[in-house]
Parts: C-alpha cells; structure tokens; sequence
C-alpha cells in the first residue's frame, strides 16, 4: 500500500478518480488482466482469480508499502476503466517502478479521464521520487511512443533493475523521467491542453 495512514489512497482530478485497490475493486481487475486482448505485454504467466487476488491483497499488498496499485474511475460517472501503479518504492534513492497500466474498457483509451489519470498519478508520485522507471516489451509499440510522448527516455547507461529486462519470456526496455523532465511536459501537454480537454 502507499501509506498505511492514508489508506485506501484517493487521487482526484477533473475528470478522474484515483483510488488505491480494494476488494469492490477485484472483480474489475481479475475480467482486464484475463482477457487475453488486453493481457499480451502483462507480465502473468497465469489465469487470475478472486481468490488468488484477495491472497494477494491480504498476505502482500497489505503488508507492503514499497507498492501501490491504483483503480481509474471516470468521474462522471463512476465506471473504473483502468489500473496503474508503482512498484519497488525506494525513499532513501527517491525512485520506483511505474507500471500495472491496463486499460480494461476500451471507450476510455483516448478519453480525457485516462490522458488526465496520467498526471493526476504522476503529480503524487513525483512528491517522494526523483525518478520514476518503467520497463516496456520491446514489441509493445504503442507503449514505448506513449512513454516517450509522456517524457520518459531510453536507459542508456547502468540498468537500475536488470531483473525486469526479461520477464514472462519477453525482453523489456528500461526506461527511466525524472521530476524535472516530467514537469517539462506537464507543461507542454497539460498546462496548456488542459483547458480545451476538459471543458
């Protein structure tokens, strides 16, 4: 969990909902991360379950506050339509693992609720780390421009987690932003965008 004092974590913008997973959450998560259109980069090597989730959550995440894994609900109407989340939090070296991004309901991939969910999460994440990294398949096309569009660029020298580069039989990319670079396109993206996006 991110804070056992501020639990279940709630992010808000204006179009979206952020909140911090909980067992109303299960059924959404364990339909995403089986289909199996949406489940080809995910690394998971098996089918999910509300049981498997619910140990999970119970013998894992609840006990762990070095990850987050955050539900997207449109705040319109309250329909959650994605997850995101952190992994391998480090408050000494201020960094972490972005990932779990899966949009589960395929209206919201160019909604401004999911474009919004985007620095909404990146706000609260950038308040305790320097830099943020994600690791993305090689073959995942549409996830490395999206990354590069949102300021994050190639690792080119010593890899932070070299036990992500190849996870469920794919080979990954390191990619890392730090606070500044992320702010650099907040600006560009959201500052000035956000107006006409959101009206």
């Amino acid at each position: 969990m991110i804070d056992p004092n501020n639990f279940p974590a709630v992010l808000e913008g204006k179009t979206v909902i952020i909140e911090e997973i909980q067992p109303k959450f299960f059924p959404y998560v364990v339909k995403w991360r089986n289909d199996q259109k949406l489940n080809k980069f995910l690394n998971q090597s098996f089918e999910l379950t509300i049981d498997l989730e619910k140990k999970w959550y119970e013998e894992v995440y609840l006990k762990d506050c070095t990850q987050a894994l955050l539900v997207l609900i449109d705040k319109a109407n309250g329909t959650p339509f994605g997850t995101f989340g952190h992994t391998n939090f480090d408050y000494i070296e201020r960094c972490c693992i972005c990932g779990r991004m899966l949009i589960g309901d395929e209206r919201y991939h160019n909604h401004p609720a999911f474009f919004e969910s985007l620095f909404v999460g990146a706000d609260s994440a950038y308040n305790w780390a320097d830099t943020i990294y994600v690791h993305v398949v090689k073959d995942n096309k549409k996830a490395l421009q999206m990354n590069r569009l949102m300021g994050f660029v190639p690792n080119t020298g010593k890899i932070k987690y070299p036990n992500e580069l190849f996870r469920n039989g794919m080979e990954q990319i390191e990619l890392y932003r730090t606070k500044e670079m992320y702010l650099k396109v907040r600006h560009v993206l959201f500052e000035k965008l956000g107006d006409a996006l959101f009206e």
